[in-house]
């Protein structure tokens, strides 16, 4: 695939084009869809070097800006309300799937940084949701399991969540949803993402 394919997305071809794109000179109010910010921001990085690939440049800021609008609108429609936090949620989501977890397996399957993991098991602790045993052939290492009412709460949370991820994921048919997770999965498979 050559860079050709973003002719609906032109670099910009002389010095006052490129001056244009200038973050003095664009009036950010005017930039009202995710495809002139794509535009703009492309053209800039094709200024930074001849080098620059545009392709994956492409992929990651479009796959980057559907994360963090999945994850916002996740947070405030369907786990705010639950009285979670995103990382709350992964963490009762690991835990009802896998089982039992030590914190250390759950930062890393949860996607929380180890720093992170001790507040949030603090909170969903003290909220009844989750609790921390010791591990009976090493008391310096804890478990932590679901609750009853952690159960309750993350199924219900993952039911909202569906019916939230069917409304965003809408304009897409299943086998381009299909398509779209394996992408994604042989994506998190590469040795570049580390999995």
């Amino acid at each position: 695939m050559t860079n050709a394919s973003f002719n609906d997305h032109p670099a910009p071809t002389s010095q006052r084009e490129s001056n244009a794109a200038d973050s003095n000179a664009v009036d950010a109010s005017a930039v009202d869809t995710g495809a002139a910010f794509e535009s703009l921001a492309r053209a800039r990085v094709h200024d930074l070097d001849d080098d620059i690939d545009l392709h994956t440049f492409a992929a990651a800021f479009n796959l980057f800006r559907a994360a963090s609008q999945l994850v916002q609108d996740l947070e405030s429609n369907v786990h705010r309300p639950l009285g979670l936090s995103v990382a709350g949620f992964r963490i009762l989501f690991t835990v009802w799937t896998l089982g039992e977890l030590q914190p250390r397996q759950l930062a890393q399957l949860a996607g929380v940084s180890r720093a992170a993991i001790s507040g949030v098991l603090n909170t969903l602790e003290r909220d009844g949701l989750v609790e921390r045993n010791k591990v009976e052939t090493d008391g310096r290492l804890v478990n932590v399991r679901l609750t009853p009412t952690g159960a309750e709460r993350v199924e219900q949370a993952y039911r909202d969540q569906n019916q939230r991820e069917r409304t965003l994921f809408d304009a897409l048919d299943s086998s381009e949803l299909d398509h779209l997770a394996m992408l994604i999965r042989r994506l998190l498979a590469s040795p570049g993402l580390g999995a």
